[in-house]
This record gives C-alpha cells, structure tokens and sequence, in this order.
C-alpha cells in the first residue's frame, strides 16, 4: 500500500510516511555530488593550543611556536577560537624532518 510520489514537488511532506520520506533522503544522499568522500567526513579536530599540546604531548610555550611554525596550514584561527585539523598537523610535523629541535624555530 505504498503510493508513489508522482510528481515529488505536489506532495505536501506531513503527507509522506515514514518509508517514503526514507527513501528520499537516501535518494537525495546517493545523488548528492557536494558529499563529501569518508575521509574528509571523519576529520579530526583540537580546539586551542591545549589541544595542541595534548595532540603533540608538549608543553604551552611548544605548543604555540608549532601553531605559528610548522602545523601553520592546519590551524584556523578566528578572533580568539582556534581550530586545528589534527591529522594534516601530525602529517605537516612528521614531514618536517629538517627540524631538529623546536629551538631553532
């Protein structure tokens, strides 16, 4: 007894059951090209150099000359908020290789 939304755009929505209202959200996500691939869906963040900090096992001052240094691309800050995408940081530190210390920053 599953009716068939003919024309989707004359169907008020409060009108669809449960079952057709799911398949037009998976419709909708399966024809989606905007979606993002599973990678870039499961980004991982830290919030403020004490996210740095914990993400590098470092102490505050460290952690600040790598979000003004090496982990610069990962780090987007706003008036006061800071965002870091925690694993392009970790690949940007481990590509870094040149620095032997942190000191010499």
């Amino acid at each position: 007894m599953d009716k068939k939304i003919i024309p989707p755009g004359d169907t008020p929505l409060w009108q669809l059951t449960v079952d057709q209202f799911m398949s037009l959200l998976n419709a909708n996500r399966q024809n989606d090209p905007g979606e993002a691939n599973d990678s870039q869906a499961h980004k991982r963040y830290v919030h403020g150099v004490s996210g740095i900090k914990s993400l590098f096992n470092c102490s505050y001052p460290t952690a600040h000359k790598l979000k003004e240094t090496i982990i610069k691309p990962a780090v987007h800050q706003q008036g006061r908020v800071i965002l870091v995408d925690a694993d392009l940081a970790i690949k940007l530190f481990e590509e870094s290789k040149s620095v032997k210390s942190i000191k010499a920053l």
